[in-house]
């Protein structure tokens, strides 16, 4: 089969699992592609694959940037309190920027650029490749990136751009991953109305193991805790970011030991805010490999960090800032996996609270056990393509 990949031009939505479900069906002796943005190509090819660039994508950042050139729906109001409070993702939000603006400018370029593949492998937040496959008339499978996103929904956005490639309507807001959609957590992690009796889950299986930093390895044997807000970080943040400082200073007042990453582009040296003996700053930690020795993980809780928490059955303290986060915190929480905090009620004592809480209530740990022991049990990802080729 000729097949196209597509993804939203960003790393998280590209990288950790569309690129290796595509090198597989390449091996498989499929012919792949990757649709993506400029930006993307280099890695697309580092990675084996050929890619096919796009030349007027859209991407999120745009649409903030530019929001009424574009017709971005509901970012403004976002932009002014991002890194303050927690901003989730709605339906107007969702719908109207990643299903209507980008999955519109995607489509199109797809239609323009690429000729009529076989199949088209999308990633569940890009929605451009789905109506490309409409138009062409050919399946399209998921790989679901954003479990706890809106999908349900989204039905007018979805049949608006429907009929913006002359499309005709439909009653059914799944129907665009009822064909094939392909999970990458266990069906417990999905809430009731987003499980489809279509649907499959696998197991990613771990990367490349990376050698762990040698000054974490030699820190002091208390219960570890990990800090980590993401690569977004630095931006949602800004310079002096007040959110770092607090849980440096709470894991200070803590019997643990810290290891806090500070974000890609901020130095340790550097850092001008609260040190304290307990606490190791970094810039990068080697997430995959330090999480199995972890008791407890403070994140983000983006899909990715999430996911491998889940998978090193490692409880969690969420502190979401946007997007699907606060979803996949709450979905945490509801688990029993862990705990929750808006960033806005992320003060030292309230986090205080939840790390002491979740690091002495056994039963955080054994909830996260849980979910790791069902994990365990998913068939590899490698079975995706088999299931793929005997479904479509």
């Amino acid at each position: 089969m000729r097949i196209v990949l597509t993804a939203m031009p960003a790393f998280s939505h590209l990288v950790p699992l569309l690129l290796p479900v595509g090198r597989q069906l390449r091996d498989a002796g499929h012919e792949v592609v990757v649709a993506t943005g400029e930006a993307m190509a280099e890695t697309v090819q580092n990675f084996g694959l050929d890619p096919v660039v796009l030349p007027e994508l859209l991407t999120m950042g745009d649409l903030a940037r530019e929001p009424e050139r574009h017709g971005a729906r509901g970012l403004g109001e976002v932009e002014d309190r991002r890194g303050v409070e927690t901003v989730g993702v709605t339906s107007e939000i969702f719908g109207g920027n990643f299903v209507d603006v980008l999955g519109r400018r995607f489509g199109e370029q797809l239609l323009e650029h690429v000729a009529r593949p076989d199949l088209v492998v999308r990633e569940g937040t890009e929605f451009g490749g789905y109506y490309a496959a409409e138009k062409w008339g050919v399946p399209s499978a998921v790989i679901d990136i954003s479990p706890m996103a809106p999908y349900g929904d989204v039905l007018e956005h979805l049949n608006a751009g429907r009929a913006h490639f002359g499309l005709d309507p439909i009653d059914d807001p799944w129907q665009p991953m009822r064909t094939f959609r392909a999970g990458v957590v266990p069906e417990l992690f999905y809430p009731e109305g987003a499980r489809l009796g279509s649907a499959r889950q696998y197991r990613v299986p771990a990367a490349d193991p990376e050698r762990l930093d040698p000054a974490i390895a030699e820190l002091p044997d208390r219960p570890l805790v990990l800090a980590s807000l993401g690569s977004n970080a630095p931006m949602m943040l800004g310079e002096r970011p007040q959110l770092l400082e607090t849980i440096i200073e709470t894991l200070g007042k803590l019997p643990v030991t810290g290891v806090v990453a500070l974000g890609a582009h901020r130095d340790p040296r550097d850092w001008t805010g609260v040190r304290t003996e307990n606490v190791h700053l970094t810039s990068f930690v080697q997430q995959q490999t330090l999480l199995p020795a972890c008791d407890v993980f403070l994140t983000h809780c983006g899909f990715n960090s999430t996911r491998e928490s889940l998978y090193a059955g490692v409880p969690m303290v969420g502190v979401p800032m946007f997007a699907e986060q606060p979803r996949n915190a709450a979905r945490i929480a509801e688990l029993g996996a862990g705990l929750s905090l808006n960033v806005e009620d992320a003060t030292a004592p309230a986090l205080h609270d939840a790390l002491l809480r979740v690091l002495d209530d056994r039963s955080f740990r054994t909830a996260a056990r849980g979910v790791q022991r069902r994990t365990l049990a998913l068939p590899p990802l490698s079975q995706l393509v088999t299931d793929l080729e005997s479904t479509l």
